[in-house]
């Protein structure tokens, strides 16, 4: 008897024991569960060249290249982007661009099928091609932020100056009126300047995203007559100038000129080099690390020789259609390099001009950069 009430004892202990521990059990909070380990968005972010803002009009405009490239195992699928003040630490941003403005701004390279959303492959890269405006009365920061918004998170990085070069105030290449800014500054995908990048050294460059071709139109075009003849082009021989003072550091000339024709009506009057692209061309270095191009000169119309000082306006030489130009016109850009298609492609402004409308030429413009396709009037023509 006495070892049944031990055991009953035991088993009545043993009872208590679990029904305490499940009271415990159920009473205790609940263990968090550790997350995994991961790391933050692997997005590389990077701005090869850092923008200077340019002034048009009532406003400020930010022109420059944001890189993107994935180095996750997975997509990432862009959703949006944000330019934020680097200078503060509030998180609102001074502009914002959702994924229907991205579509038109980027370049995912080797796959632009954008039909299904903005998504980069693992291993993949892609261009922003940005273009930011603001108000004179509100300008840019000194320094701002990106900010990328993916369908599963966000990153914050890339801070660039927005005063990278000093901006030189110019004369105009040419004189007269009826100039229209072609491939002018701007962010239109079909723009051949703004979407001009290439590798050279190594690294990714862009020479051309401020480049202008000036041609001059009459009722929306550029020539009257036979289309084959350069003489019908209305730029045609139109006399060129320096923009400012500087001293001559490169002088290409005797090329001869092109029979204008557009797509596979091209046909170059001699096979062309990386070289013979400008055709007849000068450089003028402008100082503080800035040159002026000039490209697509008449053949034998060039005025200088190389070392030549030259003083702003003075005549450099004409227009004309050589190297790889379709039809006549003046490319004109201004980068940081002397060498061809070498430098990054800078802004400046022009000391005066007019902007054109249908009745005539508006007030004038005074230390501003034209955009595309701004019809332009610099003063009067000088006689040839």
């Amino acid at each position: 008897m006495k070892n049944k009430g031990l055991r009953l004892s035991y088993l009545i202990l043993l009872f208590c024991f679990i029904l305490l521990s499940h009271s415990m059990a159920q009473n205790a909070p609940a263990q968090r569960i550790a997350k995994p380990f991961s790391l933050p968005l692997q997005l590389e972010m990077r701005v090869p060249f850092g923008p200077t803002a340019f002034p048009n009009g009532p406003n400020l405009f930010l022109i420059y290249e944001l890189y993107l490239t994935n180095f996750s195992a997975s997509p990432i699928r862009l959703q949006g982007m944000q330019l934020l003040d680097g200078n503060r630490k509030s998180n609102s941003p001074i502009l914002s661009f959702d994924s229907l403005a991205l579509k038109s701004m980027v370049k995912i390279l080797w796959n632009n099928n954008l039909i299904d959303g903005i998504n980069i492959e693992a291993g993949q890269s892609a261009v922003l091609y940005i273009e930011a405006k603001t108000s004179k009365e509100i300008p840019f920061p000194n320094n701002i932020v990106h900010r990328i918004i993916t369908s599963a998170d966000s990153l914050d990085g890339a801070a660039v100056s927005t005063h990278t070069t000093k901006i030189k105030t110019l004369k105009a290449p040419v004189t007269g009126s009826d100039w229209i800014a072609a491939d002018g500054p701007s962010n239109g995908i079909d723009n051949h300047h703004r979407r001009g990048n290439i590798i050279l050294g190594g690294r990714a460059i862009n020479s051309r995203r401020f480049a202008i071709d000036w041609k001059k139109v009459k009722d929306s075009l550029s020539f009257s007559g036979d289309p084959a003849n350069v003489q019908s082009y209305f730029c045609y021989g139109e006399k060129i100038f320096a923009v400012g003072d500087g001293t001559v550091v490169t002088v290409t000339d005797g090329l001869p000129d092109n029979i204008p024709g557009h797509g596979k009506a091209f046909h170059p009057a001699i096979p062309l080099t990386l070289e013979k692209l400008p055709g007849n061309y000068i450089v003028i270095d402008l100082g503080e690390g800035q040159y002026a191009h000039y490209m697509h000169m008449k053949s034998g119309s060039l005025k200088v020789k190389k070392g030549d000082h030259v003083t702003k306006g003075q005549l450099l030489g004409n227009i004309g259609n050589s190297g790889d130009a379709r039809e006549p016109h003046l490319h004109f850009e201004v980068t940081t390099s002397d060498q061809l298609l070498s430098g990054e492609g800078i802004p400046y402004v022009i000391d005066s001009y007019r902007l054109g409308y249908q009745d005539g030429f508006d007030e004038v413009q005074n230390k501003e950069l034209p955009k595309e396709k701004e019809i332009v009037e610099f003063g009067k023509a000088n006689k040839r």
